[in-house]
């Protein structure tokens, strides 16, 4: 069998979808220092909304990798439990980690066990593990997702009957994304059912139907990656001012909903229909970089690879790295706050956090730490199609 093509501007779509998630939590912590003016305040929240596509983008790189490789054979058994030894290890080691820092797990009793086991399935141990219960929902959840994304595509014919069928989920993505914001709240919206109200309600931000349009949308360009990279630099023009009409109406929501120089970060929220729009834009334009800087003879290519390749331990740490290098730069004043000081802290989290994803994957143990980036790289003509290296 001819061997696939390796994608390379995963590589990048994945390390600039890691460097966005750093950017966010940054953000996170330097928005709420005391003394953040109005000005600074709106410029970080600017940016925020800028960087808001990393998890999107996670999303539907991993929708494209998984229709990519296992479109026509997927072997069940072996396929979700590599996933789990690659996704789910490293995310239970660290949750334990993060939950040693802030509670006491010493004693070994029923309350701990209980404290554990809830954290796990809930993504609650630290404020971005939660992507991670999220995303392996789609990997447990992908052979019905195949048959039903297979059923579509051979009930609709023809371009015109496709385009009807993508505007149709499209517009259902929106109604949901309409309920997840304005209905839910207003109306403290409850099922009687515990587990079925913590899993569609109270815990849908981890929901993978909540995610689900960018993974399908992910497996539609998987199914035709020529041809979408084509469409993508022949309108490249309209892609971009489709980014800057939504960019400028989702900065005009944060301005209506944020209160004088408090800017509330929780208006960019992904999960309403305004920013669902702007991240498809802004998705189908961080693409089409990717596929430009492919093309180019950059000398950003070969690292930018490297923090693709390991980006997934990276961002189990990156939390723990903020945490410390925080404490470090509080010491001085100048880069305490503002827009410089967020940059130096930008910088230094994700080097130290791509520098020690680095360093465990070398280890004998270092896919339980931080997942198989060293399995992920690409080898010498192999006899047979190589699987190309999952999303994250």
């Amino acid at each position: 069998m001819a061997r696939k093509e390796r994608i390379v501007e995963l590589d990048y779509v994945r390390s600039f979808a890691f460097l966005a998630v750093v950017y966010q939590h940054v953000i996170g912590v330097y928005i709420r220092k005391p003394g953040v003016g109005e000005e600074t305040a709106f410029l970080f929240g600017m940016l925020f909304h800028l960087l808001k596509f990393a998890v999107p983008a996670f999303v539907f790189v991993t929708g494209l990798v998984l229709f990519y490789n296992y479109y026509d054979r997927l072997q069940y058994p072996r396929f979700i439990q590599k996933r789990f030894t690659e996704i789910v290890v490293p995310y239970a080691v660290w949750s334990i980690v993060y939950m040693a820092m802030h509670h006491d797990l010493t004693g070994f009793n029923p309350e701990t066990l209980w404290l554990v086991l809830k954290k796990w399935m809930t993504g609650t141990a630290s404020y971005h593990l939660w992507f991670v219960v999220m995303i392996f929902q789609f990997y447990l959840l992908y052979p019905i997702l195949l048959k039903l994304f297979k059923w579509t595509r051979h009930a609709v014919r023809g371009r015109a009957g496709r385009t009807f069928a993508v505007g149709a989920a499209a517009l259902a993505y929106a109604a949901l994304m309409w309920f997840s914001v304005r209905y839910i709240p207003a109306h403290s919206f409850r099922f009687d059912l515990a587990w079925l109200d913590a899993y569609l309600i109270k815990y849908r931000d981890r929901n993978f139907l909540y995610y689900s349009f960018y993974f399908f949308m992910g497996g539609l360009a998987a199914l035709a990656l020529p041809q979408f990279r084509v469409f993508l630099q022949k309108r490249w023009l309209w892609l971009f001012a489709a980014f800057g009409v939504t960019y400028a109406y989702i900065g005009y929501e944060l301005v209506k909903h944020s209160a004088g120089p408090i800017v509330n970060l929780n208006v960019a929220t992904s999960l309403k229909p305004s920013m669902f729009l702007y991240t498809v834009a802004q998705l189908l334009v961080v693409y089409l970089v990717a596929v430009w800087v492919g093309k180019s003879g950059s000398q950003w290519k070969k690292w930018l690879t490297m923090l693709g390749h390991y980006s997934y331990g990276a961002y189990l740490i990156h939390a723990l790295v903020l945490t410390y290098v925080m404490k470090l730069l509080n010491h001085w004043e100048w880069t305490a706050s503002g827009i410089g000081g967020s940059l130096i802290a930008f910088v230094l989290c994700s080097a130290f956090s791509f520098g020690l994803s680095y360093g465990l994957a070398k280890l004998p143990f270092g896919a339980l730490l931080v997942g198989a980036a060293e399995k992920k790289k690409n080898s010498s003509a192999p006899s047979t199609p190589k699987e190309y290296k999952q999303a994250i």
